[in-house]
């Protein structure tokens, strides 16, 4: 196939952004949220031949043999949530620095594949998005522990934005590791706070403390919530707005997990994975399509908030089903139609089957 994926993905990104603009206006919302996260496009073990297939290292998949690596391919989003309003903006895929070598020694000097950081593919898509978003809205960025480094972290600050990530135990604030915070913070009360999901609440036990990590500039806030007092293994978290209490960082926090939701509609409702093309630029084009039928459904979702500001949005899972529902209804008056035209059933058969 002749097209590139790469102006298509810039007009999908654009489109979804000028919609995103209108929906602001209408609404006047200021709060709007930036979702960093990557995901794994799981392949059988005996692939080889698929271009952007390799090995990665999976800390999702729980194994008892020491190595953690999955066979198939990596990339990398970048969503926005304004309000109600959900999208995946833009998409990168990731090849590490090996497998770029291994493709480019059979490709000639203009077909050349460059290699980039997992870092770098994020700022590439927030340069790609910056000039573009509603004016005058507050922005956190939110990514987990794989995205905290301190070069990604000032790149976001030069943009004005404020970031909130989980950590690992072994961040430093303030020259002490966060695992020894808690408990030199025993004079500090504990605070509960409450987080909600859809079906239940949990009460998290949380400490905080306003300090500097090596080589960045501000101070931050950083959080260590425990579900319980004998909880031996805590969650850590870093927010550049020391501002914010713990509990709206904790509930801002909670607004990345639409990315886990985004993901696996991705592959386990639109096919990203099951891609069988070998080249590396079928798979982008691949990409690229099913990005784009699931930016029609969060599209589709979010069209009465163009005339009603107050309207309530279905779930994705509902619009995709009243999608495909549309599809059975005119599939079916289609067949009634032809067989009131007094068309034989071979006549159908020709002409609803593609031989």
């Amino acid at each position: 196939s002749p097209w590139e994926s790469a102006p298509v993905q810039r007009a999908l990104t654009l489109f979804l952004l000028r919609t995103l603009a209108k929906i602001q206006q209408r609404t006047g919302w200021r709060l709007l949220f930036l979702r960093i996260d990557d995901a794994l496009c799981p392949k059988d073990v005996a692939t080889q031949a698929l271009e952007a297939v390799t090995f990665h290292y999976d800390h999702c998949q729980v194994r008892r043999q020491k190595g953690k690596y999955t066979n198939g391919s990596r990339y990398v989003t970048v969503g926005v949530q304004l309000g109600p309003v959900q999208f995946v903006l833009a998409w990168r895929l990731y090849l590490p620095r090996h497998l770029v070598k291994r493709l480019n020694r059979t490709r000639t000097a203009e077909t050349q594949v460059t290699f980039y950081t997992l870092t770098t593919l994020v700022e590439q898509m927030l340069d790609e998005i910056a000039p573009h978003l509603p004016k005058g809205c507050r922005v956190y960025v939110l990514f987990d522990a794989w995205y905290d480094n301190q070069h990604l972290e000032k790149y976001i600050r030069t943009h004005g934005w404020e970031w909130i990530c989980a950590t690992r135990a072994n961040r430093n604030v303030s020259d002490r590791p966060l695992s020894h915070w808690w408990s030199h913070l025993n004079h500090q009360r504990i605070t509960r706070v409450v987080v909600r999901s859809a079906t239940r609440r949990h009460t998290y036990l949380t400490r905080h403390v306003v300090g500097r990590l090596r080589r960045y500039p501000d101070p931050v806030v950083a959080v260590i919530s425990k579900r319980d007092k004998r909880d031996w293994s805590p969650a850590y978290f870093l927010c550049s707005d020391t501002t914010l209490s713990v509990a709206t960082i904790l509930k801002y926090y909670g607004y990345r997990w639409q990315a886990e939701v985004d993901n696996w509609f991705l592959k386990e409702r639109f096919g990203l994975a099951d891609y069988r093309v070998q080249s590396l630029e079928a798979i982008l084009r691949w990409h690229t399509l099913v990005f784009a039928a699931y930016a029609f459904v969060q599209y589709r979702r979010i069209v009465p908030l163009l005339d009603d500001p107050k309207a309530q949005l279905p779930p994705v899972g509902e619009v995709l089903r009243e999608h495909q529902r549309e599809h059975v209804r005119q599939t079916v008056r289609c067949i009634a139609e032809l067989v009131r035209q007094g068309h034989s059933d071979d006549e159908l058969l020709d002409l609803l089957v593609a031989d």
